[in-house]
């Protein structure tokens, strides 16, 4: 039963590795709010590390129980603002400043910092799916600027890798300013960099000659049409020339060998972006960096403005086509925990270079 500010959630919640819970919980709705249904979402590796285990065990106490998952779209359920209407498509911003969700202060800034922080970067902002509730729940109550129309003509199986491409897109604006005077490397064959290499290439209209890729396994480097691509067990790093940025999608225990040969790769007073994330400290050769001036950003997740540039961008039938490559044969159908706990199960253990994507059934 529901009352006209309080919408009940079914969700599903991870309350220890390879163990969800249905349970119910309770939102209030208020004022510039939307309550949004999911429909479809996509597995992240970042939910396969909380459902493996394989956070830190204080990063597991802490953030457990909880709803899993961040890359998603929905179906608008109700709204208390006037431009979102019942049953409109939205793909969901998971990056949720503490602001937005103290009403009335939903539209005040933060007075705690003296200079602009990135909502991304602001120690007090949520993140659907780590350490607060996320997709896998029946209903989300977001604030509006959380939630972005999907036009018609971006099929759902498209617009749920806005999430995973805004953090790819945050990453190049950070070098985007070196774009004309050189070439550029991504740094990693999975899906973070390939998408971070299509970005790249139809964002930003980046040439195949002037985009290099580098992986570890040449299946995965034959999708990168568009990009000129190295295996890097067999590259001289140091002996290559005008290329003046690099993105590093990497992540994990090939952290440490990427970003390394990054600063081998790169050009005097060049820009790197770290983007691919590792539990471990990873080991870095500051001499270089030091003696090349070089510039190095770390980039993390994203907000709104990156998730509207892509909904225009993800218009582009070329660019259609090129992200067609990650969506897979067949989505997961979820009806309970049981069949979450069986898709993840199975995810965990792929080694196909796709994306699994999850087709919620609430009813």
């Amino acid at each position: 039963m529901e009352s006209e500010d309080i919408v009940y959630s079914k969700a599903y919640r991870l309350i220890k590795p390879e163990k969800f819970e249905e349970v119910i919980l309770e939102h209030t709705i208020n004022h510039n709010q939307v309550v949004v249904q999911p429909i479809l979402a996509s597995i992240c590796h970042a939910d396969i590390r909380y459902y493996t285990g394989q956070r830190r065990k204080e990063a597991l106490q802490k953030k457990l129980p909880m709803a899993l998952f961040h890359e998603g779209i929905g179906r608008v359920v109700k709204s208390k603002d006037e431009s979102f209407f019942k049953g409109q498509r939205v793909v969901i911003v998971p990056n949720i400043p503490a602001r937005r969700l103290k009403a009335p202060l939903i539209n005040e800034k933060s007075s705690s910092y003296r200079r602009i922080v990135k909502d991304n970067y602001l120690p007090d902002s949520f993140f659907l799916g780590s350490g607060y509730d996320g997709i896998g729940q029946q209903h989300l109550v977001l604030p509006t600027e959380n939630v972005i129309p999907v036009p018609e003509n971006i099929p759902d199986e498209i617009a749920v890798l806005a999430e995973l491409t805004s953090v790819s897109l945050q990453a190049a604006n950070y070098v985007s300013d070196y774009f004309n005077d050189g070439r550029i490397a991504v740094f990693g064959d999975g899906p973070v960099g390939y998408l971070t290499a299509a970005t790249l290439h139809h964002v930003f209209d980046i040439s195949k000659e002037n985009l290099l890729v580098f992986g570890a396994i040449d299946e995965r480097l034959a999708h990168f049409d568009f990009a000129t691509t190295h295996l890097v067990h067999d590259f001289n790093f140091r002996e290559e020339a005008n290329v003046i940025s690099v993105i590093e999608c990497t992540g994990g225990k090939f952290s440490n060998n990427a970003i390394n040969q990054a600063i081998d790769l790169i050009e005097p007073q060049g820009k790197i972006t770290l983007l691919g994330v590792s539990e471990e400290h990873v080991l870095l050769n500051t001499r270089d960096i030091l003696e090349k001036g070089l510039t190095v950003y770390g980039s993390s997740r994203s907000t709104e403005d990156e998730f509207k540039t892509l909904m225009n961008e993800f218009q582009n039938k070329a660019f259609q086509r090129t992200l067609k490559k990650l969506i897979p044969n067949k989505n997961e159908v979820i009806r309970n925990v049981q069949d979450l706990e069986k898709t993840m199960d199975k995810a965990m253990k792929s080694k196909d270079w796709k994306k699994t994507y999850l087709s919620f059934k609430w009813d």
